[in-house]
C-alpha cells in the first residue's frame, strides 16, 4: 500500500514541495533586495541633504567675509570663522558618503580643490583689508576669481544632486518592483500550499487507513528476524555440541583401531570411524549451506603455492585410489603461476567434493584432475577440471544434480550414500567466488567436472605446510616436547594424552586458560593445544594474558574449537599460531605439533610400548618452600630406588613425600604420595617406576617461583 501511495502521489509532492522551497527563497530573496534598495534610498537622500549643506556653508562662509571686508570690524570674522569649520565639516561627511560611487567621487575631489582655492581667495581679501585697507581688499574681490570659483563649485554640486535624484529615481522603481514580484510569488506560493495541504489530508487518510497492515509487516518482519537469529543461535551450538562427542568418537575410534588385533575388531573400530565421519561431512554440509542462504560466508584470500596446494590434494586421495584400483594423477600446466592469491581453504573444498565424489562413483579405470591457467594479470583465471571413468550422469540430470538434497535416482546411484548437499554447495562456493561451475558427462563411460574461478597471480612465499608423506603418523619424528592440553572436557584433553600415549612427548593438562597461564609461566612448554570456549577464563583471553608476558609470549598457541564458524577462522588463524577445528585426527594434531617442533630426518621404525604420561593436579599456588626437602629426596634416594624399584624403600618414599605435604598442607604432592603408596603396596612396579621417573618433573610443577 505505501508503495502504490508513493508512485501516485510522490511527484504532485515534490512539486508541491519545490514550490513551496522557491516561493520561499524568492520572498526573502526579494525582501533583502528591499532591504537593501531602502537602504539606498536612505544613503541617497543623506547625501542630497548634505550637498545642500556644504552649499549653504560655503555661502555663510562668504557672507562673514563679505561683512569684515565692508566694516573692517573683526566683529565681522566670527560669523566667517565658524561657517569656515562648518565647510571642512561638511565637505569630510559629504565625501565619506560619496565614496561608494567613483563618479561622485570624482566630482567631490574637484569640489574639495575649488574649496580650497575659495578658501585661500577668501584669505588672501582678509589679510589685505586688515593690512591695506578697503581699496586693496576691493581690488581683490573685482578680479571676480572668486564668484568664478563659487560659480564652478555650485555647478558641480548641481551635478551631484542630480545623479543623486536619477539613482533614487532608479532604486523607487526598483523596491516597487520587488514589492510586486514578493505579492505575486506570495500568492501562488499560497495557492500550491493549499493544494498540498489538500493532498497532504489525502495521504494522511490514506496512510492512516494503511497503518493497519504496515504494523503486521512490521510484526513479520520482527518475527522473521527473529527467526534467522535464532536459526544462527541454533546452528552455533548444534555446531558445538556435536562436534564436542565427534571429537571423541572419532579420535577413541582411530586409537581403538590402531590398538586392537582381531580382524573383526578392527572392523568394527573401522566401521565407527567410517560412519562417523560420514555423519560430521553430512553436518558440515548442512551448516555449509545455511551459512550461504543466509549471507553470512565471507571469503578469505590468501597466497597459495600451487604445488603444495596440489600435493595437499594428491596426499588426501592417493591412498583411497590405490585402494579402489585406480589410476590418480593431478597435473598442473605450465600456464599456471607458481603462487595465486585465492580462498585455498573453500577452492579446496570445492575440489575435495568434486575429487571424492569421482573416486566414490569410480570402479575401474582413472580420476584425472588438471589445472591450468587463463589470462594475465587481473583477468588471470584458474581452470580445473575433474575427470573420472565412473558411472556417469545421464544428460538430462546434469543440471539438477547441483539442487540441494538432489540425488540421480538410479539403481546404482543408490547404493552411495550422500546427503545431495555436496554439489550445491560446490556451485554457491564458486558462484561466491565470482566463478562458474559445470559438467559433461556420458553414463557407463564418466564425467568430467569443469570450473572457471578469478585468481591473482601474486609474489612471495604461501605458508608453510607439512605433509605426513606416506599417511603414517610418528610422533616421535618431532622433536620431544613438553605439550600443554588446555581444554574443560576430560575426554578432549584424553583423546590427545591418548594420541602422545607411548611417545617420547610430555603430556600437561589444564581445564580452562587460567590453569594454563599458571602452568606456562611453571613449565615453560614447547606448544599449547588451546580451546576457545571453556569456563574461568577463555582461550582468547588466555591468549592475550600469554602473549603480554616476556616469559611466555614465545610460547606457540594452538587455537582448538568444535564450533568457530570457517568465516571466522581466518582471524583465529591471525591471531593465534596455529588452528585446528574439532574433531581432531592424529593427521592433523601431527601436522599442528610440525609445525612447531623439529622433525628427525629419520622416523621412528616401531612405536614404543604404550605408556601414559603422569599427570598432575593443578593448583593455584606453588610451595617454594618445599624445593630443598624435595630436591635432597631428588639427589640422595631417587637414583637408587629409580634403578632397582624396590617395594618397601619405594613405599618408605611414598611416605617421607606424604609428610612433607601434610606439613605444608600441598593437596597435589599429597595425591602424588598417595600414588606412589598404592603402587608399591600393589607390587605394580610399571606403575611406580613410572611414578618415580616423573618426580623431577613434579618437584618443577609444584615448587616454581612463579
Amino acid at each position: 500500500m505505501r508503495r502504490h501511495l508513493k508512485a501516485r502521489y510522490l511527484v504532485p509532492a515534490l512539486v508541491a514541495l519545490v514550490m513551496i522551497i522557491y516561493g520561499a527563497f524568492t520572498s526573502v530573496r526579494n525582501t533583502r533586495a528591499i532591504l537593501v534598495d531602502a537602504k539606498s534610498v536612505a544613503h541617497t537622500h543623506q547625501v542630497m541633504i548634505e550637498l545642500e549643506n556644504c552649499l549653504v556653508a560655503m555661502l555663510n562662509l562668504e557672507t562673514g567675509h563679505r561683512g569684515y571686508l565692508i566694516t573692517g570690524e573683526d566683529d565681522y570674522l566670527a560669523p566667517y570663522e565658524k561657517a569656515l569649520k562648518e565647510v571642512g565639516a561638511k565637505m569630510d561627511a559629504l565625501a565619506k558618503l560619496t565614496n561608494d560611487n567613483p563618479v561622485q567621487q570624482a566630482r567631490m575631489q574637484r569640489i574639495l580643490a575649488l574649496v580650497e582655492e575659495k578658501k585661500a581667495e577668501l584669505k588672501s581679501g582678509i589679510d589685505a583689508r586688515r593690512d591695506e585697507g578697503f581699496d586693496a581688499a576691493a581690488k581683490i574681490v573685482g578680479t571676480n576669481v572668486g564668484r568664478t570659483l563659487m560659480d564652478e563649485i555650485r555647478e558641480l554640486i548641481d551635478s551631484m544632486r542630480l545623479e543623486e535624484a536619477d539613482l533614487l529615481t532608479e532604486q523607487n522603481q526598483r523596491m516597487v518592483q520587488n514589492f510586486k514580484d514578493t505579492n505575486r510569488v506570495v500568492v501562488n506560493t499560497g495557492g500550491v500550499a493549499l493544494l498540498a495541504g489538500v493532498t497532504g489530508v489525502i495521504l494522511l487518510g490514506l496512510y492512516l487507513g494503511a497503518k493497519e497492515r504496515e504494523a503486521e509487516l512490521e510484526l513479520e518482519k520482527e518475527k522473521a528476524e527473529q527467526a534467522d537469529k535464532a536459526k544462527t543461535d541454533f546452528l552455533a551450538m548444534m555446531s558445538h555440541e556435536i562436534r564436542t562427542p565427534m571429537n571423541a568418537i572419532l579420535g577413541f575410534g582411530e586409537l581403538l583401531h590402531e590398538s586392537v588385533e582381531k580382524p573383526q575388531n578392527k572392523h568394527f573400530a573401522h566401521a565407527i570411524v567410517t560412519s562417523g565421519r560420514s555423519l560430521l561431512t553430512l553436518i558440515n554440509d548442512i551448516l555449509d549451506l545455511s551459512k550461504i542462504e543466509a549471507a553470512k560466508l565471507e571469503l578469505n584470500p590468501e597466497a597459495v603455492e600451487m604445488k603444495r596446494f596440489a600435493d595437499g590434494l594428491e596426499t588426501l586421495f592417493s591412498y583411497r585410489a590405490r585402494e579402489k584400483g585406480l589410476e590418480f594423477t593431478i597435473r598442473i600446466e605450465r600456464s599456471v603461476p607458481a603462487y595465486l592469491y585465492f580462498d585455498a581453504l573453500r577452492l579446496r573444498q570445492v575440489l575435495v567434493n568434486l575429487i571424492g565424489n569421482a573416486v566414490k562413483f569410480t570402479h575401474n579405470g582413472h580420476v584425472t584432475v588438471t589445472m591450468r591457467g587463463e589470462g594475465e594479470g587481473d583477468e588471470t583465471v584458474l581452470a580445473v577440471e575433474v575427470e573420472d571413468t565412473g558411472i556417469g550422469i545421464a544428460k538430462d540430470k546434469l543440471r539438477d544434480i547441483f539442487r540441494p538434497f538432489y540425488q540421480v535416482e538410479s539403481q546404482q546411484g543408490r547404493q552411495f550414500q550422500g546427503t545431495g548437499l555436496g554439489l550445491s554447495i560446490c556451485e554457491r562456493l564458486v558462484s561466491l567466488m565470482n566463478g562458474d561451475i559445470g559438467a559433461r558427462s556420458t553414463p557407463g563411460k564418466g564425467s568430467t567436472f569443469h570450473l572457471r574461478v578469478p585468481v591473482r597471480p601474486c609474489q612471495g612465499h604461501a605458508a608453510e605446510q607439512t605433509t605426513v608423506g606416506d599417511g603414517v603418523v610418528d610422533f616421535n619424528r618431532l622433536a620431544p616436547a613438553k605439550i600443554l592440553v588446555v581444554d574443560d572436557v576430560p575426554l578432549n584433553r584424553e583423546l590427545i594424552r591418548g594420541f602422545l600415549m607411548g611417545t617420547h612427548h610430555e603430556v600437561l593438562e589444564a581445564e580452562n586458560g587460567e590453569q594454563a597461564v599458571m602452568l606456562c609461566l611453571r613449565t615453560k612448554p614447547q606448544v599449547v593445544l588451546m580451546d576457545l570456549r571453556m569456563p574461568v577464563t577463555e582461550g582468547r583471553t588466555a591468549h592475550g594474558l600469554l602473549k603480554a608476558n616476556e616469559e611466555t609470549k614465545h610460547i606457540p598457541l594452538v587455537a582448538m574449537s568444535a564450533s568457530m564458524p570457517l568465516e571466522e577462522q581466518g582471524d583465529l588463524k591471525r591471531l593465534f599460531d596455529g588452528f585446528a577445528s574439532k574433531p581432531v585426527s592424529r593427521e592433523r594434531l601431527y601436522l599442528e605439533l610440525a609445525r612447531f617442533l623439529p622433525v628427525h630426518a629419520a622416523a621412528a621404525t616401531a612405536r614404543p610400548q604404550a605408556v601414559e604420561p603422569v599427570v598432575i593436579a593443578v593448583s593455584d599456588r606453588t610451595w617454594p618452600e618445599l624445593r630443598p626437602a624435595l630436591e635432597r629426596l631428588r639427589e640422595t634416594k631417587l637414583p637408587a630406588l629409580i634403578k632397582l624399584v624396590p617395594a618397601q624403600a619405594t613405599a618408605g618414599f611414598a611416605g617421607e613425600i606424604a609428610a612433607l605435604a601434610e606439613s605444608h598442607h600441598c593437596p597435589p604432592l599429597e595425591d602424588y604420595a598417595r600414588r606412589l603408596a598404592t603402587a608399591a603396596g600393589t607390587m605394580d612396579v610399571a606403575e611406580a617406576g613410572r611414578l618415580l621417573e616423573a618426580f623431577p618433573g613434579v618437584i618443577e610443577l609444584l615448587v616454581a617461583d612463579v
